[in-house]
């Protein structure tokens, strides 16, 4: 059976996608699923150094479509992670912008053939891109913060991708600060959803963890049990199809 493909996209920068699908993959990955992280985000490409594999990733999605190389010659291997390959995009915006639509759709079609998974870290907003690799997924999840600017560009480009035939697009709420919401600083989940337009497929506490590994080169799921760890596990076992409870053991930080 052929492996499952999801876009991760955004209104607007900034929601935390990068971090969220590294966080997913690697919790996938625990469970025993083979999982492809794409970069698609040509120019700004950052999933290497939140997986801590700077200068490991020569040859992009453009080069497996080109014909330079292979897929599993382009997919390089976590150091680490068992299971985990990662795609990286070109560098250049304009190679990036010369891919179709139809090159895209042919490359996830060859990817889901031998990972369970394949998770693409898209750029954020509108572009060609984001379309070409969302029209050629199986679903979209749609990471926003809890402020309604992020929630705006939540609903449009949720509009636009199920627009374009998309019809499992799902909201993560990212960043979230109890003690925020409660004080009135922070939209809550429900008027979060409301405003979106989206169901949820999870809520994603604030965590310095995240920062901190980032910038440590260092896989966050392997190197902290804070809250987004736990958030990431659970969304990872929805994706799956496990009926996992919203927080499962997930405490959202008070401030």
């Amino acid at each position: 059976m052929d492996g499952q493909v999801i876009a991760v996209i955004s209104g607007k920068g900034g929601t935390g996608k990068t971090s969220f699908c590294s966080g997913v993959a690697v919790a996938l990955c625990a469970v025993g699923e083979k999982v492809l992280l794409i970069d698609a985000d040509c120019g700004l490409r950052s999933l290497d150094i939140v997986l801590g594999m700077s200068d490991r990733l020569l040859f992009s999605y453009a080069d497996v479509i080109k014909d330079n190389c292979s897929l599993k010659e382009a997919a390089v291997k976590h150091p680490i992670v068992r299971n985990l390959r990662v795609l990286t995009a070109p560098s250049s915006i304009d190679i990036g912008a010369s891919i179709t639509a139809e090159e895209i759709s042919a490359l996830l079609q060859r990817a889901r053939e031998h990972f369970t998974f394949v998770i693409i870290d898209c750029p954020a907003g509108f572009g060609p891109e984001v379309m070409g690799f969302a029209g050629a997924a199986d679903r979209a999840v749609v990471v926003s913060t809890p402020d309604y600017t992020s929630l705006r560009g939540a609903q449009r480009i949720g509009e636009q991708v199920t627009g374009g035939g998309l019809e499992k697009v799902k909201l993560v709420l990212n960043r979230v600060r109890a003690g925020m919401i409660d004080t009135g600083n922070s939209v809550n989940i429900d008027a979060a959803m409301d405003a979106a337009n989206l169901a949820l497929l999870g809520v994603v506490p604030e965590d310095s963890d995240i920062i901190a590994c980032g910038n440590l080169g260092r896989v966050l799921m392997l190197h902290s049990q804070g809250g987004a760890r736990q958030a990431f596990d659970n969304i990872a076992r929805r994706l799956k199809g496990e009926r996992v409870r919203l927080l499962e053991n997930v405490r959202l930080r008070d401030k």
